[in-house]
């Protein structure tokens, strides 16, 4: 969700489901303009506009889904036509 206004604790945001009021003491000071990753009206992290994109992206596949549609894989545009990659962790075993 995207800050609108800041209210002490509290900020007022849009997001798919509208204008909520969030709770913010887990992430502390936020600002308008500011994405925060949210959960149950409280923010958890503050995240940059691309991976708020990509978690929005998601949402509607999920959304899709529920409503029985099978048609998403523009959803997963950054998924599409690229192969895995393994993480640094288990990559540095590997060379």
């Amino acid at each position: 969700m995207q800050v609108m206004e800041v209210e002490d604790l509290f900020a007022w945001c849009e997001g798919r489901n509208g204008r909520l009021r969030i709770n913010t003491m887990l992430t502390g000071d936020v600002r308008p303009g500011d994405w925060l990753l949210t959960f149950m009206d409280s923010a958890r992290e503050i995240i940059d506009a691309g991976r708020a994109a990509l978690i929005n992206s998601a949402l509607e596949a999920l959304a899709r889904v529920a409503a029985g549609e099978t048609d998403f894989d523009d959803c997963f545009a950054d998924l599409i036509g690229r192969e895995p990659q393994l993480p640094d962790f288990l990559r540095a075993g590997k060379e």
